[in-house]
C-alpha cells in the first residue's frame, strides 16, 4: 500500500488509500450510541488515492488537497489522523500533507476512511515509529468505522461490529475484475442509516450460519433506501447485468454501483459503454497488497 521510491528525497513519503466495497452488507440493528451493528465482506480495490507526507521545518500539520472536493484543514480526516499520530507518540508535529483524489467523495466507497488509515500507516514508515498493528487500529476506531479496515493489511475481511471487529477473509473466488460507476453525485451516510428499516431481515444468506466468503452471495441492506431517493440507481444496475456482469451491486450506501466479472475484457467493454453516460466510471480488481519501494 505504501510507496517510497528512490527519486523522493529524505523525509518523503508516498502512499496509497485504497478504494473498498461492500461485497455483502447485512444491517444487524441500532446500537445505543446511534451506530448500527452490521455484519460486511469488505474487500480493497487498486484504484486509490494517494498520500504525499513531508517533513518539514515549519510546526503544525498542514494538509492540502488541489482541486479536491475535500476540506483541506483540521475538519479533514486525514488531518485527524496524524494528530493523533503525533499525540500518541508524543512528537512535535511539522508535516505537511498533500491528498490527491482519485475515489469519488461521499460514495460508498470508503474513500475518506482510507485516507486516515494511510496517513497512520504512512506517518508509523515516516517518523520508523515501529508502532504495532494492534496500536495503529486503536488509533483508527475513533476516526471512523471504516479506517480500522484499512489499517489492517489483509485485502478482504469480514467485519462485525460497527465495523471494528475483523477477520481477515479471501477474495470470493470470480471476483477478478470491478467496475464502478459513479452517477456524479453524493449520498449522506447519515441520512441513509436514519432511513433503513430495521423490521426488514430477509436475506437468506445470513440465515446460513456459515462465516466463509464464499456462502455469502453479493448483498446490501441498503439498496433499497438509497435506490428509493435514487432511482436512477436501478437503472445502472439493470445496464450492468445487460452487459455481462456476474452481480452488480451498491457498495455501502451508495451511490456508487459495482459489478463482477470474471474476465478483463468483459469489464473493460462495460465500462466503455457506461462511460458515453456516466463521468466517473472505472475499471480494477482486488487489492493485494503489494508493496512497492
Amino acid at each position: 500500500m505504501s510507496s517510497s521510491p528512490a527519486d523522493l528525497p529524505a523525509g518523503e513519503l508516498e502512499i496509497k488509500a485504497p478504494a473498498k466495497i461492500n461485497y455483502f452488507l447485512h444491517i444487524l440493528g441500532r446500537r445505543p450510541d446511534g451506530y448500527h451493528d452490521l455484519d460486511s465482506l469488505m474487500i480493497k480495490l487498486e484504484l486509490a488515492d494517494r498520500l504525499l507526507l513531508q517533513r518539514r521545518k515549519t510546526a503544525g500539520i498542514a494538509v492540502s488537497c488541489p482541486g479536491g472536493e475535500v476540506p483541506a484543514g483540521p475538519d479533514n480526516l486525514v488531518y485527524k489522523a496524524a494528530a493523533a499520530f503525533f499525540a500518541h507518540c508524543e512528537l512535535a508535529p511539522a508535516l505537511a500533507i498533500t491528498l490527491d483524489k482519485q475515489i469519488p467523495v461521499a460514495a460508498g466507497l470508503g474513500g475518506g476512511s482510507s485516507d486516515a488509515a494511510a496517513a497512520l500507516l504512512g506517518l508509523n514508515l515516516l517518523y520508523d515509529t515501529g508502532l504495532e498493528e494492534d496500536v495503529l487500529l486503536a488509533l483508527a476506531r475513533p476516526l471512523g468505522a471504516d479506517v480500522p479496515f484499512f489499517v489492517q493489511p489483509s485485502p478482504a475481511a469480514r467485519a462485525r461490529g460497527i465495523g471494528e471487529l475483523l477477520t481477515p477473509a479471501p477474495v470470493p473466488a470470480g471476483v477478478n475484475w470491478i467496475v464502478l460507476v459513479n452517477p456524479g453525485f453524493g449520498v449522506s451516510t447519515k441520512w441513509v442509516y436514519d432511513n433503513f428499516p430495521l423490521t426488514k431481515q430477509s436475506d437468506p444468506a445470513i440465515f446460513t450460519g456459515s462465516s466463509a466468503a464464499a456462502d455469502l452471495r453479493p448483498f446490501n441492506d441498503l439498496e433499497a433506501v438509497t435506490m428509493a431517493g435514487y432511482p436512477e440507481l436501478e437503472a445502472i444496475r439493470e445496464q450492468l447485468l445487460a452487459a455481462g456482469a456476474e452481480a452488480a451491486l451498491m457498495s455501502g450506501s451508495g451511490p456508487t454501483m459495482f459489478a463482477v466479472f470474471v474476465e478483463e475484457p468483459a469489464a473493460r467493454a462495460c465500462a466503455a459503454g457506461l462511460a458515453r453516460q456516466y463521468r466517473k466510471v472505472y475499471v480494477t480488481r482486488p487489492c493485494w497488497g503489494v508493496v512497492k519501494r
